[in-house]
């Protein structure tokens, strides 16, 4: 075989053509499939086996002479020989000129058939980029970016849709323009949310969490129509499981909003705001408890937990003298003859919820709850009582030693007043696998009278993190810091103590070379802090730091043959070189002064964060689209208070 084509002379084999940049034949990678301009004009309605194939309205370039099977199982014959060289020549600067083109153009848009693991990955870090304390942007953009990127395909579509509705937070108030444009006082975007929920009810499936304005306490008939707005939202969303920020007062009248979220059989937490009631009130002056609450009143607050199957987190709190009867909490009557409380019959809404976990009872009388109801309370993971006159060290003592008490991981006592401080310590044996443990009370537990003290006299193997606040000095911190000195907190990592009066809780953790925040600097001379603030608590400990530096620890003397040639003087420091605890004295709630998570935290609608009060949407004021694309309404940046932060 010739080595080289003459011109005009065609190719000996099928599928080889002319290298001129090698000066030989080199193989040509066919295609596939047949293209249109390989098939004859001829056979434009020609059929195989039946079937009819489309050709193309322009006569081919060239044709073949070789018989190849088609993907039908019949043989069919298509010429591919060139008429001459300068035919095949500009065939292949065409596919040259076109391969050119195709370089110079621009790439090709992104894959749309990503797996869903990589959507995800992407929208969890633009919700981390968004979110952070440091980051200028607020919900309203994230919002904002969510629904461009919903935009850009339908691989996005699909991913973001679900991201967009299972979690709503609409914060601040309504622009001016929105409440113009519709000619409503207020709610505009509630109920344009609430049409879009309605229309499109497989929206309203992916719900999981809703955040609706906080609302004001000097506008009523306004705070009634969200509430109502709130409500018909709330029954739009069958798969709701928490409504945050948003939390009406209940009063033992009917509301929409609470009946609303009585249906709602997927809700996993709830705070319970009881509210004083006119007519419990009155009767309250004539009679004494128990029996201040009707039996309507009783029924309907009991029947708004039936469906509540999978809550795990139940608060409630009383801030304006509201009433519960004791009955209402347990049935403590039943309770003490069934094995199992939880399949109990009677009033006690706590035994009726199959799923709790998390119980807070706060700021209720001893009429209401007492060390009997303390007794009879269900198996928990964590419990928070806080302002409760009815509880004493005798019930809570009582308490560790009953089997439901044996599954607590975590116990927060509040202002309960604890005397003695045996209390805490038989808390502490009995509860075998409590982890944390919080203590905030005003007066310091001492040791009884006669009682004989052998350390450790507070003792825990597992708890791992301690919360001691006491700010009336006393033997408490003593007695705590001897207890960590002998090894009785062998488990033991984190340690708060906002109210550490001489530091001797600080010298027992690891130490530390920085204690105070920057925001804390122009603070520390300043004598009208309240003695249970973390900047006080701060600035105390970062100046028991700095008087450390001014004196040597210890000191290394390099010598020779009796001479010192050189000396080092290491400065002191505060603290327990290879201790395992570390000494915390940051808050539950970011930029909050209190060490411990509250109601005003939590009702109160922290929405603004280390002076950043409030988002334009200024942190994307590059954009080429200028002002009008990038600007949004004054809104607040909102960061959530979990309710698991209670506890």
């Amino acid at each position: 075989m010739k080595d080289r084509l003459e011109p005009g002379e065609a190719p000996s084999k099928l599928g080889q053509i002319w290298d001129p940049t090698i000066g030989a034949f080199r193989a040509q990678r066919l295609p596939l499939a047949l293209s249109k301009s390989s098939v004859p004009a001829n056979t434009m309605n020609s059929t195989t086996n039946g079937q009819q194939f489309p050709g193309p309205s322009t006569s081919p370039s060239y044709v073949s002479t070789a018989s190849s099977p088609t993907s039908f199982g019949t043989n069919r014959t298509v010429s591919s020989t060139p008429t001459s060289w300068d035919s095949l020549g500009s065939q292949n600067s065409t596919y040259s000129g076109q391969m050119r083109a195709r370089s110079k153009a621009p790439s090709r848009a992104m894959p749309q058939n990503w797996p869903p693991e990589i959507y995800e990955c992407i929208l969890q870090q633009l919700k981390a980029f968004h979110e952070d304390p440091r980051s200028q942007s607020c919900q309203t953009c994230y919002m904002r970016d969510l629904c461009s990127l919903s935009l850009t395909s339908r691989g996005w579509d699909k991913a973001v849709v679900k991201r967009l509705y299972d979690r709503i937070h609409i914060v601040g108030h309504d622009s001016k323009e929105n409440v113009k444009k519709y000619k409503m006082k207020a709610g505009v975007r509630l109920k344009l949310l609430r049409r879009t929920l309605r229309e499109r009810t497989f929206l309203a499936q992916y719900v999981r969490e809703l955040k609706a304005p906080r609302v004001q306490p000097d506008c009523h008939s306004i705070g009634k129509d969200m509430i109502n707005i709130v409500a018909s939202i709330v029954m739009a969303c069958p798969n709701l499981e928490r409504l945050v920020g948003f939390y009406a007062i209940y009063g033992h009248e009917f509301d929409r909003l609470t009946h609303a979220l009585s249906t709602r059989r997927k809700l996993k937490e709830y705070l319970w705001l009881i509210g004083e009631n006119a007519a419990i009130t009155q009767r309250s002056h004539r009679q004494l408890a128990p029996g201040l609450m009707d039996p309507e009143q009783k029924a309907s607050f009991v029947n708004y937990h039936t469906a509540w199957s999978a809550l795990t987190t139940l608060i409630l709190h009383s801030p304006n003298q509201g009433i519960l009867e004791k009955d209402i909490f347990v049935n403590a009557k039943t309770a003490s003859q069934s094995q199992d409380p939880r399949k109990l019959r009677g009033p006690g809404i706590l035994h009726r919820l199959p799923s709790l976990k998390h119980l807070c009872i706060s700021s209720f009388d001893m009429d209401d709850f007492d060390d009997f109801i303390l007794q009879h309370l269900p198996a928990l993971e964590s419990l928070r009582l806080q302002d409760l006159e009815g509880v004493t060290f005798w019930g809570l003592s009582e308490y560790s030693r009953t089997r439901n008490a044996f599954s607590l991981r975590s116990l927060a006592l509040v202002n309960v007043d604890i005397t003695y401080i045996s209390a805490i310590s038989n808390l502490l044996l009995h509860l075998k696998n409590l982890k944390r443990f919080t203590l905030v009370q005003d007066t310091s537990p001492e040791v009884a009278e006669g009682e004989i003290v052998i350390h450790p006299i507070i003792a825990s193997n597992q708890l791992e993190y301690l919360h001691w606040e006491i700010p009336v000095p006393g033997t408490a911190n003593p007695n705590l810091a001897a207890s960590i000195r002998a090894k009785g907190f062998p488990r033991l990592r984190t340690l708060r103590a906002p109210c550490d009066h001489d530091g001797i809780l600080q010298a027992l953790c690891k130490p530390r070379a920085q204690c105070e925040l920057p925001s804390d600097w122009s603070s520390r001379f300043l004598n009208d802090l309240p003695p249970n603030s973390l900047r006080a608590a701060r600035g105390a400990a970062q100046e028991r730091i700095e008087q450390a530096w001014t004196k040597v620890q210890f000191r290394v003397i390099v010598e020779e043959d009796g001479t010192a040639h050189e000396i080092f003087d290491f400065q002191g420091f505060i603290g327990t070189i290879g201790s395992k605890v570390s000494y915390s004295l940051e808050p539950d709630v970011l930029g909050s002064d209190k060490a411990l998570v509250d109601f005003e935290d939590l009702v109160g609608g922290r929405e603004d964060v280390g002076g950043k009060n409030f988002c334009r949407g200024g942190w994307n004021a590059n954009h080429s689209g200028g002002n009008k694309w990038w600007q949004h309404a004054q809104r607040p940046r909102y960061r959530p208070v979990e309710l698991a932060k209670f506890f």
